[in-house]
């Protein structure tokens, strides 16, 4: 019977210093707690500045990059339109069917007005465009205000969720 004793309280014993050694190693590890910095309205309304300007920037090529600046699904809002949720893809084909028949160009735009939250923001500004028709030069002119709902994306990028102009 005392040998069962001394069998049971090495048992007891080594489990007793693998519990110790678990919970040693457990406490040892550090745990990291990201804590969110709250970005400032006027950092965000820079940021979203720059985003208007690396839009336009882009959309001033005239093909297809500046797409990339959308949600993959985001709301359109055009005059004479319904209001729509739109895909890339989609707006890829609605702009190559105006590329074939038009050169677009980007005569001027507005310095952005800029709304912001943590995690959204408005920005709209004027814009002076044409469209010269490949086949006759004729020009139609499409001048207006352009207003973007911007949305935080979970990598802290920005993308447009929402768009609409207005003609003047």
């Amino acid at each position: 019977m005392k040998n069962n004793h001394f069998k049971l309280f090495g048992k007891l014993n080594s489990l007793f210093f693998l519990l110790s050694l678990f919970l040693f190693i457990n406490c040892q590890t550090k745990v990291s707690i990201k804590k969110e910095v709250k970005t400032s309205n006027e950092e965000l309304e820079a940021l979203i500045k720059a985003q208007v300007d690396s839009l336009y920037k882009v959309y001033t090529k005239f093909y297809y990059d500046w797409i990339n600046f959308y949600e993959d699904k985001f709301t359109g809002v055009y005059p004479e339109t319904p209001i729509e949720i739109i895909t890339k893809d989609s707006l890829k084909s609605q702009w190559k069917r105006i590329y074939d028949k038009y050169d677009v160009k980007l005569i001027s735009r507005g310095e952005p007005s800029v709304i912001v939250s943590e995690d959204m923001a408005i920005s709209h500004n004027s814009f002076n465009e044409i469209f010269i028709n490949k086949k006759t030069n004729d020009t139609i002119k499409n001048v207006g205000t352009y207003i973007i709902a911007w949305k935080r994306q979970s990598n802290d990028s920005w993308k447009i969720v929402f768009e609409t102009l207005h003609n003047n």
